[in-house]
């Protein structure tokens, strides 16, 4: 009989025991993603985890030989999860989107290149993604779903309970005023936009996008020049196939996707 209890026993201690080793291992394995290297080459930033948890933070260092890793201390009530770390074209600055303490609601930081002084510069209502600075500095656009979430058609959603909303909510072009925190969203409401850049006069935004919903039209996307103090779109290129990474030259005179 001991040892039938012992044969049935074994391999639940033994599942245990591996399932520890394997937790502590996963650990110790560090993953790095969203890698941002500031315009003048002086720094880098990145988000970095462990397989074992689900927690995010930003860390910058300097490019120079045996500099010191620094944690971005963005104040936190609960588990922090940090994505798109962007540089300012002056290098000065990091504007990067952190969760802290808000559930899956991300707000947009700024913090000093050594990591100091972190500041939560919006008080959103949906979902954000992919900062970009204007050239000047003065401004910081992103994509902006308001009072919904986002991601996109491959990006895992919640399961949908209760009244269900029938309401289209298109990803739209934000732009934030440093100075001010004035936030404002200036691309057409009934266009969804997958992605965007910047001219090189700050004055137009480049864009690929589709009538809502833009979970069903990503594939007929075309290529847009939205006038930021206008709010209007203009279609300059409809595609045969799809489009992505719409980005103008330096010298504005051509939009490469």
């Amino acid at each position: 009989m001991k040892h039938v209890l012992l044969a049935l026993l074994f391999p639940t201690m033994l599942t245990a025991q591996t399932t520890q080793q394997l937790t502590e291992q996963l650990g110790k394995t560090v993953l790095y993603g969203d890698v941002a290297l500031s315009p003048d080459g002086a720094h880098v930033a990145w988000v970095q985890s462990t397989a074992a948890s689900t927690s995010k933070q930003t860390y910058i260092r300097e490019t120079s030989k045996d500099a010191p890793v620094t944690l971005v201390k963005i104040p936190i009530t609960r588990e922090r999860t940090d994505f798109d770390p962007a540089w300012s074209s002056d290098s000065k600055t990091l504007a990067v989107f952190s969760n802290t303490g808000e559930k899956q609601q991300w707000q947009l930081w700024l913090v000093n290149a050594d990591g100091s002084n972190p500041k939560k510069f919006t008080d959103l209502k949906g979902y954000a993604a992919r900062p970009r600075w204007s050239h000047d500095g003065k401004q910081i656009a992103f994509l902006y779903i308001e009072g919904a979430g986002g991601g996109g058609p491959l990006m895992a959603a919640p399961e949908t309970t209760g009244v269900i909303d029938t309401a289209i909510h298109n990803q739209r072009i934000a732009v934030l005023d440093v100075t001010t925190r004035q936030l404002r969203q200036v691309s057409p409401e009934n266009l969804h936009i997958y992605d965007y850049d910047w001219s090189p006069d700050d004055k137009t935004f480049v864009a690929t996008g589709a009538p809502g919903p833009g979970d069903n039209n990503w594939w007929i996307a075309q290529i847009y020049t939205i006038d930021i103090a206008k709010h209007n779109a203009i279609s300059i290129y409809k595609p045969s196939l799809q489009v992505a990474v719409p980005r103008w030259s330096p010298d504005g005179k051509s939009i490469a996707f």
